[in-house]
């Protein structure tokens, strides 16, 4: 399946949430994200908690996402709440928003409806460029927009001009996913290697580099949490779980970014990392594991060594994520 319409069609689909005690931690955190009381806190806890139709995220869609979120401060619940109150209030003082950048480059996907009921109504309306997509919701097929970062802007402000006020305001759900900008012309990017010194760029007409930007079949090198098959199966959605080969790589050391994520960043030439690498077989596969990583990371070019049986090393040319935020790396581990 298409990860875009598996991620869609996850969206669109509300699960029941559990009914239990907040914790003092929780408490906490809503009173520190929104500058709720005490009693507000555990009150709209206990709403949202009780309603069965409250749930904005799937499980699946939360993990995508998980990583960069719960760096921010958030976790489900919260996120959540946010969500809905910028659904609800984009201008709320709990909520201020980020400003969208010119050069924002992410993708997000919203649900049609109000004064955009398909593609069409979206485009005449606010003169952008949408890409339709859908979804099978517990309620029937449901329509999305998928849009980049300056057309979301455009959306917002042309519904905070309309006069006498809309109301209706779409929750924007960001596709956070790891770039993959190979260079057909250099080595860029490459784990431990400055690949804009001449030495790394084309020598000639026949000259290529690799692995080629869509190269399929591709070997992927893991070092944090997919390097165990159970999670790497259920992030690639195959029936059986994954044959993983222990490999190393270098060029690489490992870092911590939210003081429990790892962060493989660039490091010398002699510098060893150790993990497990997989063959990735599908587009829709490397889709699936650029969503798990977020936007926090990014692929990267590396020389895998694959450690076989009876000590025999086979190197291969692959791919990996290198950590994108030097800023957030844990300041002990600088």
């Amino acid at each position: 399946m298409d990860p875009m319409q598996q991620y869609l069609e996850e969206f669109a689909t509300q699960i029941a949430r559990p009914e239990e005690e907040p914790a003092n931690q929780d408490l906490s955190r809503w009173q520190s994200r929104f500058g709720y009381s005490p009693s507000e806190a555990l009150v709209i806890i206990e709403r949202l908690r009780a309603d069965i139709n409250g749930r904005m995220l799937s499980d699946d869609q939360w993990n995508l996402i998980r990583a960069g979120r719960e760096a921010e401060g958030y976790d489900r619940e919260t996120y959540e709440h946010q969500l809905q109150l910028w659904s609800t209030d984009p201008h709320s003082h709990h909520c201020p928003k980020t400003p969208v950048e010119v050069n924002d480059t992410s993708s997000y996907i919203f649900t049609l409806g109000g004064p955009f009921p398909d593609i069409e109504s979206l485009r005449r309306a606010v003169g952008i460029s949408a890409e339709a997509r859908s979804g099978q919701g517990e309620e029937g097929d449901t329509d999305f927009a998928c849009v980049d970062g300056a057309a979301k802007r455009v959306i917002e402000d042309w519904l905070g001009t309309q006069s006498p006020p809309i109301n209706y305001r779409p929750t924007f759900i960001r596709l956070s996913q790891a770039p993959k900008n190979l260079s057909e012309n250099s080595s860029y990017p490459t784990l431990g290697i400055d690949s804009t010194l001449p030495q790394h760029r084309m020598q000639g007409i026949n000259h290529s580099f690799a692995p080629a930007p869509k190269e399929i079949p591709v070997w992927y090198f893991f070092y944090g949490t997919l390097m165990d098959p159970q999670t790497l199966q259920n992030c690639i959605s195959i029936p059986t779980p994954p044959i993983l080969t222990p490999a190393s790589i270098k060029g690489g050391v490992l870092r911590t970014w939210g003081r429990k994520y790892k962060a493989l960043v660039d490091g010398p030439a002699t510098a060893h990392v150790d993990g497990y690498a997989y063959r990735v077989l599908l587009p829709e596969h490397e889709e699936y594991l650029r969503f798990r990583e977020t936007e926090a990371y990014e692929v990267v070019r590396c020389r895998i060594t694959l450690h076989g049986e009876e000590g025999i090393q086979e190197k291969v040319l692959g791919l990996t994520f290198r950590f994108a935020r030097h800023d957030e790396l844990d300041v002990d581990q600088l």
